[in-house]
């Protein structure tokens, strides 16, 4: 299956994050999945696309010219999509996939997480999402998400868009198990 991942390209964040980042890298490549990403080599991201590939998985790395040029771009990845804005590489992203895990991240990794949700609330794609609420990280924003349920901005159907897990590995667990068949992947659904 093609999974597109969402996380961190920052160095200082905590050490558990990294370490999370690896573990699913490590994961994904033993169930014999392809990863999409950022394609950065720092950070979570980093630890996503080398652990990937350390264990003999696919890595396509997106990603904008403008962080290539800066060298950012993990040079073991399989394939390298290189884009000329942000919106093109959300895009290239979320229509390779098959569905798509959010580890802790920043602003740019809530722009994409929630732009899959919109997508999905259209119903221009149909793909799982799932939140990889790593030491409570995203609790912030499941917050936020009830408190637009209760003032009505969302619906109840909205609130099942996307799907909780602890880790990134159990964040993979349950993608597998929402998923008809490990052999698909991306394209429209």
């Amino acid at each position: 299956m093609d999974i597109a991942v969402y996380c961190s390209a920052s160095e200082e964040i905590r050490s558990h994050f990294l370490e999370d980042a690896k573990s699913l890298g490590s994961a994904l490549a033993s169930h014999g999945h392809s990863l999409i990403y950022g394609g950065g080599n720092i950070g979570s991201m980093g630890r996503l696309g080398l652990a990937v590939h350390q264990g003999g998985g696919r890595v396509v790395s997106v990603i904008p010219r403008f962080f290539d040029d800066q060298g950012l771009t993990l040079a073991e990845s399989d394939e390298v999509i290189l884009t000329d804005a942000m919106q093109e590489r959300r895009r290239i992203m979320w229509e390779k996939c098959a569905g798509a895990i959010v580890l802790p991240g920043g602003l740019g990794t809530l722009e994409e997480a929630v732009e899959f949700l919109v997508l999905n609330q259209l119903a221009l794609i149909n793909r799982p999402l799932i939140f990889a609420d790593v030491n409570g990280y995203w609790g912030p924003f499941f917050e936020l998400i009830d408190h637009m349920l209760k003032e009505k901005m969302l619906t109840e159907d909205h609130s099942r868009l996307f799907h909780q897990a602890d880790s990134g590995v159990s964040a993979l667990q349950k993608l597998e198990s929402l998923s008809p068949s490990a052999d698909h992947g991306g394209g429209e659904s």
